[in-house]
């Protein structure tokens, strides 16, 4: 086998894992939903979205982006297998998590009135934000856990502490939807919060390392210095939650909290349960490119191969939902969610893009490029939500779903030209040619779901249902031997 061949396999292996830790995240949301749809309604959905949206614009302020920066800083000691390197990485991360964590809290509390007042318009909320605010400080802790878990490569240990966080919190959660019923979302995003924590913090605590002894201002030293590409993630990670909040706002103002349901329900399917390729990137390819960032030539073979695999990956998914998203729709949530079947199909050919320009958008961020990804995130934030909120006045729901689709198309230009003229980092022929006959094939099934003929529309999706798995499958081999690796798999079993 190559190195080619081998690079393929680990791409596609970290895929594996931390696809099966979103398969499994996808279940549990799923059954989650389902119980939140059942007993409370699209209102109910609403709320649990509108939330934890608020949470995620907190968390992105408060947070300085540490835990994103922390992995690379994480990574690079973890290179020089310099255990006290390590050790004092990992001490001023965790100290600074604290500190950001307590922050987040104390700033909840205060604004808890006005978060309640510019969500919803009036006060009534304003005991949940109280509540809510210990989750602020539990997520800092999970986030700098988690980053030593990452940057350490300690790939089993982060799996496994996301699917038992993620299991225990919808035991936890089932009991509270069905006793306190709207509080109940409260308790459940709190309950959630803590056992991610637990679970980050067992598994961190199995790394063997030695204590480190360290000075608060070499601690701040260290801070300051994770801080300077955090804060450009910060911001980026706030304007992204923003967005969304503002959305969700606008929506909740112009239709109806039914309405937030339906739009939460399409991106939970749209971008959540597609979301195993971009958890990779997260977690895998991230690190990979930072490993490698002073070198183009090589930084554009790690783009062009997770590009390669995310996308074959995601090909057939994208087809067969396109087809049958009626039929998931009521069985993730039921009849009255059907309003967002069209959003979601409109949104899944967006995911083609977005693959692509996530992919390139790493390479600003392994090469610490604050000032230009800072640009980017305002430029590129401020075109999705103008946008969508133009999509939702124009088309309701489904526009919404047209407006991520033009704004992917925008995003994966853009970040292209970015890369392409100041790195001189570019997509290679193979996988133009291989996109593009992606594209072609999904649009075809895009446009034939809609066809009223049943023979014509379920004939047609068993062709290119089945087509896309051959060209995955057959693309997957020639580029890492698949065959080979399953039957390896298999043996070893």
């Amino acid at each position: 086998m190559t190195n080619q061949e081998s690079s393929y396999r680990q791409i596609f292996k970290a895929t594996g894992i931390f696809g099966g830790v979103q398969v499994f995240n996808i279940l549990i949301s799923i059954a989650k939903s389902k119980i939140i749809a059942i007993l409370l309604g699209p209102a109910g959905i609403g709320l649990f979205g509108v939330l934890n949206s608020t949470l995620d614009v907190l968390k992105s302020v408060t947070s300085l982006g540490i835990g994103m920066s922390g992995v690379k800083e994480v990574s690079e000691a973890a290179g020089t297998e310099d255990t006290n390197r390590i050790s004092q990485v990992l001490k001023a991360l965790h100290r600074w998590m604290y500190i950001t964590g307590s922050f987040g809290c104390i700033i909840t509390i205060v604004m808890a009135p006005w978060l309640s007042k510019w969500t919803f318009g009036d006060d009534s909320y304003t005991w949940a934000f109280y509540w809510l605010s210990v989750v602020l400080f539990f997520n800092a802790l999970n986030a700098g856990q988690s980053a030593a878990l990452q940057g350490l490569r300690q790939i089993g240990f982060l799996a496994k502490a996301g699917l038992l966080g993620s299991f225990i919190g919808l035991c936890i959660s089932i009991p509270l939807f069905y006793l306190f019923h709207y509080k109940g979302v409260v308790f459940s995003i709190i309950a959630s919060s803590v056992c991610a924590l637990f679970f980050s913090a067992f598994y961190a605590r199995r790394i063997p390392l030695s204590s480190a002894q360290q000075s608060f201002d070499e601690t701040y030293r260290r801070g300051v210095g994770m801080a300077k590409l955090g804060i450009a993630l910060m911001f980026s990670s706030l304007l992204s939650f923003l967005a969304s909040y503002i959305l969700k706002a606008y929506i909740t103002r112009e239709g109806s909290i039914e309405d937030v349901g339906i739009y939460q329900s399409a991106f939970a399917i749209a971008e959540g349960y597609f979301g195993l390729i971009f958890m990779a990137m997260a977690t895998d390819y991230y690190p990979r490119l930072a490993a490698v960032n002073s070198d183009n030539t090589k930084m554009g073979g790690e783009v062009n191969k997770q590009a390669e695999i995310g996308l074959l990956i995601a090909f057939p998914c994208i087809v067969i939902a396109l087809f049958f998203m009626p039929i998931g729709i009521r069985l993730l949530y039921s009849e009255k969610f059907l309003g967002a079947v069209e959003c979601i199909n409109w949104a899944m050919m967006g995911n083609l893009f977005k693959i692509g320009s996530w992919t390139m958008g790493y390479v600003l961020i392994a090469k610490g490029k604050s000032k230009i990804f800072t640009a980017t995130a305002i430029g590129f934030n401020a075109i999705y939500l103008l946008l969508t909120i133009y999509g939702y006045r124009f088309a309701g729901i489904t526009g919404v779903g047209m407006g991520y689709l033009l704004y992917y198309i925008l995003h994966f230009v853009g970040i292209y030209f970015i890369c392409s003229y100041w790195f001189h980092i570019r997509y290679q022929k193979e996988f133009r040619y291989l996109f593009i006959a992606i594209l072609i094939i999904a649009s075809a099934a895009f446009y034939l779901q809609t066809v009223e003929n049943g023979w014509i529309k379920y004939g047609a999706a068993a062709l290119l249902c089945a087509t896309s798995l051959f060209i995955s499958y057959k693309q997957l081999d020639k580029r890492m031997q698949l065959r080979q690796f399953i039957a390896n798999k298999l043996h070893k079993k």
